[in-house]
């Protein structure tokens, strides 16, 4: 009986180190990110919201019509 509760003793130990060793010490720990990748990570998110923009001019919205059971997008040929 006491050598099962030191082993799991041990063993929750080490799950609980490791566990804080990863939390702290991991990716969450890296570095800040130097000048350059702050620059790319930014010009990337310009780029990426000036496509956005540019998908929402050339694909509008469409209203639907106010009846709620006609489920249709109006269509300005009709």
């Amino acid at each position: 009986m006491i050598v099962i509760t030191l082993i799991l003793t041990v063993l929750g130990t080490l799950v609980l180190a490791f566990i804080t060793f990863k939390y702290y010490w991991g990716e969450r720990g890296a570095p800040p990110p130097t000048r350059e990748e702050r620059r790319r990570r930014r010009e990337e998110e310009l780029r990426l919201r000036a496509k956005q923009i540019e998908h929402s001019r050339t694909h509008r919205w469409e209203k639907r019509s106010s009846d709620f059971f006609d489920n249709r997008k109006n269509d300005s040929d009709e």
